[in-house]
């Protein structure tokens, strides 16, 4: 119809007719690509959505799992603690501080009573990890939506946050290896890692060894890093949560 009226104009010498054809014509395809683009970009927008609401998903899963790892963690510092005070008593253990936190409310330990005796020495040989889950933030950066995140504070503190992964999963293997350096220490007095040992039998057992009493006293001091350093993850944890959930509101 278009083309009719452009030809007509023209055979008529009607050039106002045949400019204001021009525009139409140009205006619609204007038009078009815009609604294309609109269109396109929404649907950007949504993939992202989903794509930030599988990171939230991934990173809430992993505050669990990190939790945990603390409560464990608490439990091996609690365990090493008890055992060295009572393995030497003049050495001043428990009047020392028990986790040096730099800007993390210190987390309370559990409090140990008889019934927790034989598993202490079980305690201190425990090394749970966490579980991360990072499929949300792998389809970010495979599909190249990362880039694409207005937010700039929300897309550096996720990269930022699963960039401290590896750090923490290189703790973790540290804290192993040294775990088992020390089972040969522990086969020696036939202890097993995780079964069930009495007290008197630990404290007996590292008072003529110091090799054992060196490895409790290490465990001690993972269980401080490690508490602390999952502390700090779980607040970046939160911290990102926050981010996320304000991201999604909108």
């Amino acid at each position: 119809m278009i083309l009719t009226r452009l030809s007509r104009a023209v055979r008529d010498q009607n050039w106002f007719a045949v400019a204001l054809e021009f525009v139409i014509v140009i205006a619609g395809v204007v038009i078009g690509f815009q609604i294309t683009a609109w269109n396109g970009e929404r649907a950007e927008r949504e993939i992202i959505r989903q794509q930030l609401s599988e990171v939230r998903a991934d990173v809430a899963a992993e505050v669990a799992s990190l939790e945990t790892a603390r409560d464990a963690a608490l439990w091996r510092l609690a365990a090493a603690e008890y055992l060295l005070v009572r393995i030497d008593a003049e050495d001043g253990l428990a009047d020392t501080p028990v986790v040096p936190f730099t800007g993390y409310e210190s987390a309370p330990l559990p409090e140990i009573t008889a019934a927790d005796h034989p598993t202490l020495l079980a305690r201190v040989n425990l090394i749970r990890g966490q579980t991360v889950r990072n499929t949300g933030y792998n389809s970010l950066v495979s599909s190249g939506n990362l880039r694409l995140i207005r937010n700039s504070e929300l897309r550096v503190t996720i990269q930022s946050y699963y960039a401290g992964y590896e750090d923490l999963q290189s703790n973790l293997s540290i804290f192993r290896e040294i775990r088992a350096a020390a089972i040969p220490v522990l086969y020696r007095h036939g202890f097993s890692l995780f079964s069930n040992t009495p007290l008197a039998g630990v404290t007996g057992a590292a008072d003529s060894d110091p090799e054992l009493v060196a490895y409790i006293r290490t465990a001690r001091e993972l269980g401080q890093a490690q508490v602390s350093g999952t502390l700090q993850r779980e607040a970046e944890a939160v911290r990102l949560l926050a981010l996320l959930d304000a991201e999604l509101a909108e």
